[in-house]
């Protein structure tokens, strides 16, 4: 595979989990599917929002891997990074424009996505193509997907009581619409 090939499935890549995230907002809210609310948010709390990054970049990167596998010898931990650098860019932002403006317009929420998902995909495919295979980076990578797995699905059945955990719209936590 050269260049240019690893390119195009890194755009094509991008744009599938940017649009599966898209979708993931409102998957739960159509389904109402208990199991698909610990992969799509479950209300509007900011965590449950995070999920729109994790899972569709991990569900792509599945289907991804197959074309890129000879060339990925450090696919697991580019991918955990990948997805940590999303958040950190997506909601990072979000935040650092809530606390200097006040009020996030839905223009910036999507706008911080977009950024945040081609950050990602930059930030993969410079560790697949430019670092050395290492076990400590493979078993780094795991840990940091199983923690994030771990987190999002305990998080959506008992959030903590905290602002961040908290739906804006109804006043409730989690899926089961908790009240305080």
């Amino acid at each position: 595979m050269d260049d240019r090939s690893i390119s195009t499935v890194k755009v094509i890549g991008m744009v599938c989990f940017i649009m599966l995230g898209l979708v993931f907002h409102d998957l739960y809210e159509i389904t109402g599917n208990t199991y698909l609310g610990i992969i799509s948010p479950v209300n509007e709390s900011k965590w449950e929002h995070w999920k729109m990054a994790f899972f569709p970049v991990l569900i792509v990167s599945l289907f991804e891997y197959r074309f890129i596998k000879a060339y990925a010898s450090n696919y697991i931990i580019s991918l955990a990074v990948g997805i940590l650098v999303f958040l950190i860019i997506t909601f990072g932002s979000i935040e650092l424009y809530d606390i200097f403006i006040g009020y996030t317009p839905l223009f910036i929420h999507v706008s911080t996505f977009l950024l945040g998902g081609i950050a990602c995909q930059m930030i993969r495919y410079y560790i697949i193509l430019r670092t050395k295979p290492s076990k400590t980076f493979f078993v780094s990578g795991y840990a940091i997907l199983l923690i994030l797995f771990v987190l999002f699905a305990v998080f959506t059945f008992l959030p903590p009581k905290t602002q961040y955990f908290r739906d804006p719209l109804t006043d409730t936590y989690g899926i089961h619409q908790v009240s305080e």
